[in-house]
């Protein structure tokens, strides 16, 4: 299957983000959102300076043609996004913060098929109609009391998908001359820069006081696998699928924020399975992933022919 790694990489995107949720509860029990944002795309930034000395050699080049498009995507998709949702999250519910940001793909294709004229496919409507369906049932399931009202908290997730969706496209469109790595690491140095500022102008020390080593261990999880990996991936499939099919493994990351639960101990039902799995069946209809199982799996004509004259 050609992009069958491609695939994965964005699975685990989806992973790595879905489980951020659970490191995420654990960190703002002790450091403040902003702080825990700043600590976290630190990590990311020392590894990524690592990363490109080791493995970019022409980074200047690219800094110098893409400084602006760069720029856009830290404010966007590193400082935006952690900001409007961290601070979102504080004044709505968990559920309600999940199910917009569920609708990530369907905001990115949308944006997309407007600004860059990527069309949208018929098997990305399918599958983004039911695997959409599928998170709307696993976040929903005993919660719909809790979306009777819209707050301020819902309002700023809102502007944290927008953001994702900009970091996305933007990356697309003008980003040129430039690897996954490269990418990633420049947007997120920049983007810490920034987050480490605010975060001390808003919450002065709370990047320096002493933690737990669980946190410790979520804070590292968060940089590491959430920010570094998780972004290279999705960079990745950005440049070899396209926006609209990389945008649907967003649908992932609830079903593993949910499976993330049930290892720390909390209960998981059978229809929230069920429900996973109508996720994971849409992206998988909508990235044609489904459809090239189905013909790996196919005796071919020339198979079909060696097996008649054997009977």
């Amino acid at each position: 299957m050609r992009h069958g790694l491609i695939y994965l990489e964005l699975t685990c995107s989806a992973l790595f983000w879905g489980l951020t949720f659970n490191a995420a509860k654990l960190t703002v029990g002790e450091v403040p959102p902003l702080s825990a944002a700043a600590l976290r795309f630190a990590i990311a930034a020392l590894l990524m300076v690592g990363m490109v000395v080791l493995a970019e050699r022409r980074w200047w080049p690219s800094l110098k043609k893409n400084a602006v498009a760069y720029a856009a995507m830290a404010l966007t998709g590193v400082v935006g996004f952690n900001t409007f949702f961290f601070f979102g999250i504080q004044f709505t519910s968990p559920t309600n913060g999940a199910l917009i940001m569920a609708t990530n793909p369907l905001v990115t294709a949308l944006i997309a098929a407007m600004v860059l004229g990527e069309p949208i496919s018929h098997n990305h409507k399918v599958g983004t109609v039911i695997s959409f369906a599928g998170v709307a049932a696993l976040i929903l399931l005993g919660s719909a009391e809790r979306l009777s009202a819209i707050t301020i908290g819902d309002l700023l997730v809102i502007g944290g998908n927008v953001c994702m969706a900009l970091y996305t496209i933007l990356n697309k469109r003008f980003v040129r001359d430039s690897s996954p790595l490269l990418t990633t690491a420049i947007t997120t140095m920049m983007g810490t820069a920034v987050l480490w500022a605010l975060a001390e102008a808003i919450s002065p020390g709370g990047t320096h006081v002493l933690l737990s080593w669980q946190t410790y261990c979520a804070i590292a999880f968060m940089g590491i696998c959430g920010s570094v990996l998780g972004y290279i991936f999705w960079n990745k499939g950005i440049r070899a699928i396209g926006v609209a099919d990389t945008a649907i493994f967003f649908h992932l990351v609830p079903v593993f924020a949910v499976l993330g639960s049930f290892f720390f101990g909390q209960a998981v039902t059978v229809p929230q399975v069920a429900a996973g799995l109508v996720v994971i069946v849409g992206v998988m209809i909508s990235s044609g992933a489904l459809k090239k199982i189905v013909q790996a799996f196919r005796p071919t004509p020339l198979a079909d022919a060696a097996a008649s004259k054997a009977d």
